[in-house]
């Protein structure tokens, strides 16, 4: 798979270059960013209670791009999340990791093991995503120290290029599902290095006191509004992209808001907890007549 970048990079001689390329070859590709930055629809199956190599295997397959894993409300542990992000980037899945809140042993410390793309729960401020950058991005935009890690095969053929590259195929994202968030949506979509907004639906509706209410005009607003905040920070070089938590169970709902906003370029598509309680009521459902 060729990475798709932002930009072409400036080479001051041809062994520059060479540097580059070589980087190049070793980097995993984001196979989540790509689709996005080819105006696609990544799709990410959230991993819960079902967490082994087996699941990764079988979402791959059914053609899901990212894995997505929320450490601010599962159970997952930190080794079981490392497994879960390496076994992903050998399956050619982006893996998503959502962080518990915003502290750098978190942020870099996942980066450094496996994820590739980092969401920051709670993200109220541009202060907040300035704090997000700096502990996700290596210089020049951030101050994240360059590691050996799987998502560059545990390689640094050349240290400029290694952050080059690992900046050009790591997001930063942060997450707004709070009123003051939103308020603040416009100054977070612009700070340099934030890759995207990820809007976590539930949240966000709950702290506007419409809880759940997702059809509720106010909610669609306060989505459009977080949708347009990074439509105006978008730039020809680089596009700021928005995805939706939450509303996985309303598949029309999201296709209205995508037609609406067509920077609207990821979101959850199914989590392991649903499809196991519906699978089972369904099996059941066949066998209840023979009683």
């Amino acid at each position: 798979m060729t990475i798709v970048k932002n930009s072409q990079p400036s080479f001051k001689d041809e062994a520059d270059r060479r540097k580059y390329e070589e980087v190049l070859s070793i980097a995993r590709p984001n196979a989540m960013l790509e689709t996005m930055r080819a105006g696609g629809l990544a799709l990410c199956h959230t991993m819960s209670i079902a967490r082994g190599p087996e699941i990764i295997a079988m979402a791959k397959y059914a053609g899901y791009d990212a894995l997505s894993i929320n450490l601010e409300h599962e159970r997952n542990s930190f080794g079981e999340t490392v497994d879960a992000c390496c076994t992903a980037l050998m399956t050619g899945m982006t893996p998503v990791v959502i962080v518990p809140s915003l502290q750098n042993d978190w942020v870099s410390r996942m980066l450094d093991n496996g994820a590739q793309m980092i969401i920051v729960p709670r993200t109220n401020d541009a202060a907040m995503a300035k704090q997000l950058v700096k502990f996700g991005k290596h210089r020049p935009l951030g101050e994240r120290p360059l590691a050996y890690n799987p998502a560059m095969q545990y390689r640094i053929p050349d240290f400029k290029w290694t952050q080059y590259v690992a900046n050009e195929t790591t997001m930063c994202v942060p997450m707004i599902e709070t009123v003051e968030g939103l308020e603040n949506c416009e100054e977070i979509a612009a700070v340099p290095g934030v890759d995207a907004i990820f809007v976590g639906a539930h949240d966000l509706s709950d702290d506007m006191g419409i809880a759940g209410e997702f059809f509720n005009p106010k909610v669609q607003e306060a989505i459009g509004r977080i949708c347009k905040a990074a439509q105006k920070a978008s730039t020809p070089e680089k596009e700021i992209y928005i995805g939706l938590g939450g509303l996985d169970p309303y598949p029309d709902l999201f296709r209205k808001l995508r037609a609406a906003y067509p920077n609207i370029r990821f979101t959850n598509a199914g989590r392991d907890v649903i499809m196991l309680s519906q699978g089972m009521e369904l099996a059941l459902s066949k066998f209840r007549d023979a009683k």
